[in-house]
């Protein structure tokens, strides 16, 4: 529960949209996948006007799909990021390439190389931020940064940038990759590794409700602040992966501890990370910032992770379905027009007796001619099996409209 004092300060810091009427123009980094993503539906949605960068077009159509600018540059390269922030005059910078070294840890993924690319990428942005004069800026840590992940955080204090650096608990959730990898291991029944130390953890929209609220407050003037976001529910991996399961209405996984071998060696980058507890204290975060987890708990988190998975796949189903029902229009069209059909069949001209042909050759019969192919009936495809007639004319009906238009559409431009 706040004190009144704790109210007004978090008033204070905050600024409202009442504010902000224009919003901000914000550079994500990241802004295609997982928190990222996350980050740029809340900003859009709060008004802001944003641009994202996107590793490929696929994460391009993402961004564009929730009202902001895809843009490609190379985040290693400092002056591509300087071209992009001049291009859109941002204000304020979203840096959230980290997170993909923040889902869950039983992924494996290759550490040592992701950790310097990251940290590479780091040093760009902050050079750039800092020759385009950016005012506001916001990076997302692991709860446990690792030595790449402590180097990226102390380019961004050297810097002299001011901002916030935010770490945060294992990330899920459903643009997150390493939670759908995750999911697909326990729908394979196999075995992810096991971890049993406590750890924190946090939705992505939650976390991306924490860095939009960070990226419109009162900015520090010493440089960058470390302050940490997690939900109510730490838990360890283990937990974590039998409560996923649960969500998918599957049985609990069972999971691969190492062997008499692995003790020979070193441990990898993943064991080490599922055999550290990583917990994490966001109460500045809520007190000072009125930052609160949407999801509190792994199981609102988690119904709300298989929820846009299901509704991914209705998105596919559909834009399937309609891809179907263009294509059975289009033959629809071409069988009525006669285009596309088989050519009848051409009678052969009688032969012409002459005279040094044999008796016997003209007393045999001549040879039927052959019958033209009839014409196959219109196919719109296949019927599925509780679609009466009118049903399927009404889809038949849709399907020409919709070619009808984008007809229409091409002769016009």
């Amino acid at each position: 529960m706040w004190h009144t004092g704790g109210k007004r300060a978090a008033a204070k810091k905050v600024r409202t949209m009442a504010e902000q009427s224009d919003g901000l123009s914000v550079l994500v980094t990241g802004g295609d996948s997982s928190a990222g993503l996350a980050a740029v539906k809340a900003l859009t949605a709060s008004g802001h006007r944003t641009t994202a960068t996107a590793r490929n077009a696929a994460g391009a159509l993402a961004i564009r799909q929730l009202g902001a600018l895809a843009v490609f540059p190379d985040l290693q390269r400092a002056s591509e990021i300087s071209s992009s922030l001049r291009m859109v005059e941002a204000e304020a910078v979203l840096h959230a390439s980290a997170q993909v070294m923040m889902g869950v840890p039983q992924i494996d993924i290759d550490h040592a190389g992701t950790g310097a690319r990251i940290l590479a990428e780091t040093q760009a942005v902050a050079s750039a931020a800092a020759q385009h004069g950016i005012k506001r800026l916001v990076a997302l840590s692991a709860g446990n940064p690792d030595d790449h992940l402590q180097a990226a955080e102390s380019t961004l204090q050297a810097s002299g940038l001011n901002g916030y650096i935010l770490r945060a608990g294992y990330v899920y959730g459903g643009n997150s990759c390493a939670t759908t990898a995750l999911a697909d291991m326990i729908k394979r029944s196999a075995t992810p590794p096991s971890g049993a130390q406590p750890a924190s953890w946090i939705h992505e929209d939650d976390l991306a409700a924490a860095m939009l609220n960070l990226l419109v407050s009162e900015m520090p003037s010493n440089g960058m602040s470390i302050l940490s976001a997690s939900d109510d529910s730490p838990c360890s991996p283990d937990d974590f992966a039998i409560a996923l399961a649960q969500s998918l209405g599957l049985s609990a996984p069972r999971f691969a501890k190492p062997g008499r071998l692995a003790r020979l060696r070193q441990p990898t980058a993943r064991e080490r990370l599922l055999a550290k507890a990583n917990r994490l204290e966001s109460r500045q975060l809520r007190e000072t910032f009125g930052w609160s987890p949407r999801h509190a708990s792994l199981e609102s988190g988690l119904e709300a992770t298989t929820l846009t998975w299901r509704l991914q796949e209705s998105i596919r189903a559909a834009d399937y379905y309609e891809v179907y029902d263009d294509a059975a229009a289009e033959a629809i069209a071409r069988r009525e027009s006669g285009e596309g059909l088989p050519a009848p069949v051409v009678e052969a001209p009688a032969p012409v007796q002459t005279a040094e042909a044999s008796p016997a050759a003209s007393n045999e019969a001549a040879p039927e001619p052959a019958k033209a192919a009839a014409p196959p009936p219109p196919s719109d495809g296949p019927t599925p099996w509780n679609e009466d007639e009118a049903k399927r004319e009404e889809r038949r009906r849709k399907a020409l409209e919709r070619r009808a238009k984008r007809a229409a559409k091409r002769a016009r431009g």
